[in-house]
């Protein structure tokens, strides 16, 4: 099935996407290219990718099973035998756990090796009480992966509002451009109409014979727009198609029947206010990168206290069937070692560092806001200005509507001119052109407060990453 796939992509041309609705909305697109889209299936590998790197992180603290074994053997002398195994647990306290069994032989054992003949078992931990006793190294790895976890789920979120809003965008450009057609198609319907009495007019004597030249050369000039609209109509949809997909491996091509919706059905209304304000994943992509910093500022201030580790292990010897018969509180070995910089240079320039990377990631995030703010605002003032463009130009296009029938019963009649006809046309004509522009530009701002505001994406590509 892989392979066939696989054919499919490299050598199969686009396939037309029969289970598109005949009229396609703009929320059935917004769906297919949210489920269907490579760039959105792409996107979903974030939370494997989040998954696998939180994983890695937690194994930091899982348990460690470990074993030595050292022999010397020379001239049938066994010089020494070393043998220790055991078992360490670190935990997220800075606590380290440890059991161990070690078992030791040979004519030149090193006295300090030495062992019973039954083995010696220790059981004890480690532990750091200065530099690593509240955060270390281990525990700030893991807080970066889970950081790292939710800043997956933000930029999924954001590829995919990215995608959504430029399927949009090309989306109601090819609903503008099929709107266009469908008006020069209804001009040199009737241009033709005209052409067509014209000539039986010139052919009874009605009419001169000059009016059917001029009445060809309009229905020539309203070819002429029909195919500049068709033209412009093919090329959005050559646009729209690049983010038709199915499963994210196979493109798809709109069939020719498949329409956006009428013009008249699609609403044009102030917007609605935003439900939660700024929301916008690129936002949480730098708040998560300040609380990146601030792990590292953490750990960067550990790096300041001495280095102080103690160890203590309680020894007992004995059988591995019951060795708590041979304790005593007076066995046990144990070690404490201490370090620490004079003069701390290396520590406090890379604290130093952090800070001013803080302080830079925080102007950046006030700058993101304002900008964002700024944005929202302009998409809202232009989508609420264009609602009342858009109802003044309904009303042009109305009244350019009555113009054009009344000229047309005069010229019927023989009170009017061809000239004058053509006029009221082109008038009618620019003025539902520029309806449809108004449309576009009211839904394409509709989107772009949206995509600012990180509102843009639909429920069911939510950027929340479960935890494992």
């Amino acid at each position: 099935m892989k392979y066939l796939i696989l054919i499919l992509v490299l050598f199969a041309a686009p396939v037309a996407a029969q289970d598109l609705p005949a009229v396609l909305s703009e929320e059935d697109l917004l769906r297919l290219v949210a489920e269907h889209h490579p760039l959105a299936v792409r996107a979903d590998l974030q939370r494997d990718r989040a998954r696998a790197v939180l994983r890695e992180a937690r194994g930091g603290f899982d348990p460690k099973l470990y074993g030595d074994l050292s022999q010397k053997y020379f001239k049938g002398t066994r010089y020494y035998s070393l043998a220790e195994g055991g078992l360490k647990v670190p935990t997220w306290f800075g606590v380290e756990l440890n059991a161990a069994y070690e078992r030791n032989g040979g004519y030149y054992l090193n006295p300090e090796n030495t062992v019973p003949d039954e083995g010696l078992f220790a059981a004890g931990l480690s532990v750091s009480l200065g530099q690593g006793l509240f955060f270390d190294q281990r525990r700030a790895e893991l807080q970066r992966a889970r950081i790292y976890q939710r800043a997956t789920g933000a930029e999924r979120l954001l590829q995919i509002n990215e995608l959504l809003y430029e399927a949009g965008s090309r989306y109601w450009e090819w609903a503008g451009a099929q709107g266009a057609v469908s008006v020069y198609t209804e001009a040199v319907e009737l241009a033709r109409a005209r052409y067509a009495a014209v000539v039986s007019s010139a052919a009874l004597g009605d009419r001169p014979a000059i009016d059917t030249l001029e009445a060809r050369i309009l229905v020539q000039n309203r070819l002429l727009g029909l195919e500049s609209a068709r033209l412009e109509a093919a090329n959005a949809a050559a646009a729209l198609n690049a983010f038709l997909w199915l499963d994210g491996v196979i493109p798809l091509e709109l069939e020719a029947s498949t329409r956006p919706p009428d013009p008249a059905a699609v609403v044009i209304a102030p917007l609605m206010p935003l439900s939660a304000g700024l929301t916008n994943p690129a936002l949480t992509l730098t708040r998560l990168k300040l609380e990146d910093l601030e792990v590292d500022e953490r750990l960067q201030l550990e790096q300041l206290k001495p280095r102080l580790d103690l160890k203590y292990n309680a020894l007992i010897s004995g059988s591995a069937v019951q060795p708590l018969e041979n304790y005593s509180a007076n066995d046990y070995k144990w070690g404490i070692s201490f370090s620490q910089s004079l003069l701390l240079r290396k520590e406090r320039g890379k604290l130093q560092l952090t800070r001013i990377k803080l302080s830079e990631t925080q102007l950046e995030l006030s700058d993101k806001i304002a900008q964002l703010n700024a944005k929202v605002e302009q998409a809202e003032n232009e989508a609420n200005v264009t609602v009342a463009q858009y109802a003044l130009a309904t009303r042009n296009v109305s009244d350019y509507s009555r113009l054009l029938a009344g000229e047309r019963e005069l010229f019927q009649a023989g009170e009017s001119s061809l000239f004058l006809v053509n006029s009221r046309e082109v008038a009618f004509i620019d003025a539902s052109l520029k309806q449809l522009e108004l449309m576009v530009k009211h839904r394409k701002a509709g989107l772009a407060r949206n995509f600012a505001a990180g509102q843009t994406a639909p429920p069911l590509v939510g950027g929340v990453v479960p935890n494992e």
